[in-house]
């Protein structure tokens, strides 16, 4: 995906977000105003904190989805296939912005107290919530292959901040013309598209059947074929 129309995304998406926690947090302040300072440092900063991150999360996948839905649409696919699973790199964002939510107030000095119990377990809870968006998004997104490229696209929770260039991005959500693969490969139960200036890969699961239908495609559009001995 362009930075560009990533930059577009994510700034839409958080502003968005900003306007949404604007009329959350106008609704409930009147229950605000006499309750107790550990409950709000505790309880009440933090969950609303989460909330954020979790409303930004399927802002930016629904978002990142209707940009490509008119592609998705317009385009005649011919197969499509699985993304293999996140690599550890592309789901740690979020849960470094859940430790920073959580834990990183604690740096100094720490009372052990009920609230500080009822923290915890949102931030475990936060963590299971994350981790379930992570998972039904591997499950979602898709790599299409059309006539003038190839689309991914689908529920994709991952963070994506716009900075400068991004290198060596394994599935990332987009349209990619036949020029821009630089070289594939057919591996055991799943095959690699390699893109060019090293941008990052497109890898998915693939069957005997898949990977005559999509080595057909490369052939056709006179990609390379790299070999692999597993």
């Amino acid at each position: 995906m362009s930075q560009t129309r990533k930059a577009v995304i994510f700034f839409l998406s958080f502003f968005i977000t900003i306007i949404a926690l604007s009329l959350l947090f106008q609704f409930i302040s009147p229950s605000l105003v006499n309750m107790d300072e550990s409950v709000m440092f505790n309880v009440i900063s933090p969950l609303f904190t989460t909330a954020g991150l979790i409303i930004f999360v399927i802002l930016q996948s629904i978002i990142r989805y209707l940009f490509y839905k008119k592609t998705l649409k317009s385009n005649t696919s011919f197969v499509y296939a699985n993304i293999t699973k996140f690599a550890m790199k592309e789901r740690m964002l979020p849960y470094a912005f859940l430790l920073l939510i959580h834990l990183a107030p604690f740096l100094g000095k720490i009372v052990f107290d009920y609230t500080f119990m009822i923290r915890i377990l949102l931030f475990i809870g936060s963590i299971i919530i994350i981790e379930l968006l992570l998972r039904v998004s591997n499950k979602k997104v898709k790599v299409f292959f059309q006539r003038s490229g190839i689309l991914i696209t689908g529920f994709d929770a991952r963070i994506e901040i716009p900075l400068g260039v991004s290198i060596n991005i394994y599935n990332d959500s987009g349209f990619y013309s036949y020029k821009d693969i630089d070289e594939y490969a057919v591996l055991q139960d799943r095959m690699e598209l390699k893109l060019i200036n090293n941008y990052g890969k497109i890898v998915f699961m693939a069957n005997g059947e898949l990977k005559r239908q999509v080595t057909g495609l490369m052939v056709q559009n006179k990609i390379p074929v790299r070999k692999v001995i597993e």
